[in-house]
Order: C-alpha cells, then sequence, then structure tokens
C-alpha cells in the first residue's frame, strides 16, 4: 500500500511559495461593450455596437497588492457552446489579452483591436487571474458577446433644382 508522507509537490512548493499563499481568482460576471448592455433575456450576451470591443472583470487578490487578467474568446456553436479559440492578439503565442498589472480588487478592461471579433458573430470569453507568482486555477464564468454594428443609411443630398414631378396625367 502505498502511503503518502505529507502534501502533494505543486509548482508552488517547487518554486518555494508559502503553502497558505492564496491565488489570485477572476470575478463571476464578465462583461462586454462598450454600450454594456445584455440582451437577449435568459442568455444574457452582450450587444456591443463598435469594432473597439471591450472586455471586462474584475480580479481578487487576498495577499498580493496586484495581479492582472488574461482574457481569452471563442467562437460559439448555434447551442452557444465554445467551438473554436480565436486569436485576440499577436502579442504572446497564446492569443490572449494579457492585461496590465492593476490593485486586487479592481476592475480591468482591455480593448480588442478591430478586426479581431467579426459583427453578428456569437462569441463566448472568459478571463484568468495572475499575480506574478500564481495563476488562478479554474477560468471565469463564460460570457456571451454579439457585435451588433449600427446601420448607416446615407441619403443623397436633395437636388432642389430638378423638375418637380407633374402627377397629373395627360389621358
Amino acid at each position: 500500500m502505498l502511503r503518502r508522507r505529507g502534501p502533494l509537490r505543486g509548482p508552488e512548493r517547487s518554486m518555494g511559495i508559502a503553502a497558505n499563499t492564496q491565488r489570485p481568482s477572476s470575478g463571476k460576471t464578465p462583461s462586454a461593450g462598450p454600450k454594456w448592455k445584455q440582451v437577449d433575456g435568459g442568455l444574457g450576451t452582450w450587444s456591443v455596437n463598435t469594432r473597439h470591443v471591450q472586455l471586462k472583470n474584475w480580479v481578487f487578490d487576498g495577499d498580493s497588492p496586484t495581479a492582472n487578467l488574461s482574457f481569452e474568446a471563442w467562437t460559439t456553436t448555434e447551442g452557444g457552446a465554445p467551438l473554436e479559440r480565436v486569436k485576440l492578439t499577436d502579442a504572446n503565442s497564446y492569443g490572449v489579452i494579457v492585461s496590465p498589472y492593476v490593485p486586487s480588487n479592481t476592475a480591468v478592461t482591455v480593448t480588442v483591436a478591430p478586426g479581431r471579433l467579426k459583427p453578428n458573430v456569437d462569441y463566448v470569453f472568459r478571463t484568468s487571474a495572475y499575480d506574478g507568482s500564481l495563476y488562478e486555477t479554474e477560468w471565469s464564468p463564460w460570457a456571451r458577446l454579439r457585435i451588433e454594428l449600427p446601420v448607416d443609411l446615407a441619403l443623397p443630398a436633395p437636388d432642389y433644382d430638378a423638375q418637380r414631378p407633374s402627377f397629373v396625367t395627360d389621358s
């Protein structure tokens, strides 16, 4: 019979990090904007009306003064399940946007470059926290997102010199 002689050695043990160190965590309600408005009833999709999409969530850490968030996005199936990861940036091999370090218990907002997310496509996104030594062990809950750009109707300028139509017909 195999007996364990103490806690398993994880990355914290091998890096000399104290066992009572708290891991950072993401907020439970990520959001997208600007507009910051949820639509479609119970599904709670964030409706975004610009190509400059902003993703937001909170970051918490009980024993570190600062932490950051990694944001990842996926396209979805018709049922809303994650389908394919979207490369939000070329800054790293994972294609995730990593926020700057911010004070703990702070809302973090990042902007996705125009063209990375397409209009009229359903996406889900989530976050993961890091405090410089420990990563969050779970991702935040998924949040739904859809870019719906306003329709731009540009009518031609009226020609005031045009001949007025005649509504009387010669019959």
